[in-house]
């Protein structure tokens, strides 16, 4: 797909166009208010201000860090959102990550109490109560876009260009009327693949500038569906920005791959399981405080907000792997 020419007066504005875009842009904010989209968790929803059309935050983290845990929990969290609000609105999972059965699993393991293990393996203690579960899945507005066993004669290449594809067919194509996106879910950003119909580059730099371009393409989704965008991200394998040794939280610039990931996106959250790098049962110190490594033990971090808003943050969470549930552990 080539690239229509550069004309220079799309990108010039006189004083009373820049006038006239702010005051519009202060109205359109004003409507899309109650448009927002949460985190949904207990008290860091209190903290993480709920995320506005055109934003788009980062979640960081290292392999089976629970990257993608996290993004069905928190759109669980605003798909509940939108029913509580009486909101005609829907939520996208675009994944290349994990296949649309395993995705279906978890969504009944949180309705069912089946594990989703089990269900891989076609063990089911209760059918009755698993088909009440699926019934229920299938009513919840979270629309997905991947790969399915179903279809395995005709696996999509979910490069990104045909990713926004398959958003614009989902909007405008499947219903009536058009649907009307609440948030996009992305998992995750260096898994998507090579896109041919960005500029190609020298192949030892090629991942690098994928990655790159994919985030400046997630800010021009967010605005161009008029909602949220969260996308999971990799972080590396030797961590700058941890706060220490021992509390190996991936820092703002952690991304892998490219800075443009903590510079472009306007929100980031990190995530670390202790399990992944210390021996469960053990402890481990980190100023002057001992912490006993959990299986279901989790931090979160919320590392950057923009707009003059907190960032810093750390809580101490545990993860209930049956319904993918997290708290705050107070709390659990």
């Amino acid at each position: 797909m080539s690239k229509p020419e550069f004309s220079p007066a799309t990108a010039v504005y006189t004083p009373p166009q820049v006038a006239a875009a702010g005051v519009a842009a202060i109205e359109k904010m004003r409507h899309s208010s109650t448009r927002s989209i949460g985190i949904g968790i207990p008290e860091i929803r209190d903290y993480f201000a709920p995320m506005l059309p055109g934003q788009v935050c980062a979640v960081i983290a290292q392999t089976s860090n629970y990257k993608s845990g996290f993004l069905h929990s928190i759109e669980h969290l605003a798909a509940q959102q939108l029913g509580a609000e009486g909101r005609d609105e829907v939520i996208a999972h675009v994944s290349v990550e994990e296949g649309i059965e395993e995705q279906a699993f978890y969504a009944f393991a949180r309705e069912s109490g089946e594990r989703p293990g089990d269900m891989a393996r076609g063990q089911v203690q209760d059918w009755d109560g698993l088909m009440r579960a699926a019934v229920k899945v299938s009513g919840v507005p979270i629309f997905r876009i991947g790969d399915s066993l179903a279809r395995a004669d005709d696996m999509p290449n979910l490069y990104l260009s045909n990713m926004i594809r398959s958003l614009r067919h989902l909007r405008d194509e499947l219903f009536d009327k058009p649907l009307k996106f609440a948030a996009l879910y992305f998992d995750y950003l260096q898994a998507f693949p090579i896109d041919p119909e960005t500029k190609g580059a020298v192949h030892d730099q090629q991942r690098r500038l994928q990655v790159r371009s994919d985030v400046y393409r997630l800010r021009q989704a967010a605005a161009y569906f008029q909602c949220p965008v969260f996308v999971a991200v990799q972080a590396k394998q030797h961590l700058d920005g941890a706060p220490g040794p021992n509390m190996l939280i991936p820092g703002i610039y952690d991304g892998e791959e490219s800075s443009s990931i903590a510079q472009r996106c306007d929100r980031i959250i990190s995530l670390w399981m202790p399990k992944q790098t210390h021996t469960i049962g053990s402890d481990i110190e980190h100023k002057g405080k001992s912490i006993r490594v959990d299986e279901n033990l989790m931090f979160v971090k919320v590392c950057k907000q923009r707009g003059g808003l907190p960032s810093g943050k750390v809580w101490k969470c545990r993860i209930d792997f049956s319904t993918n549930t997290i708290l705050p552990e107070h709390l659990s």
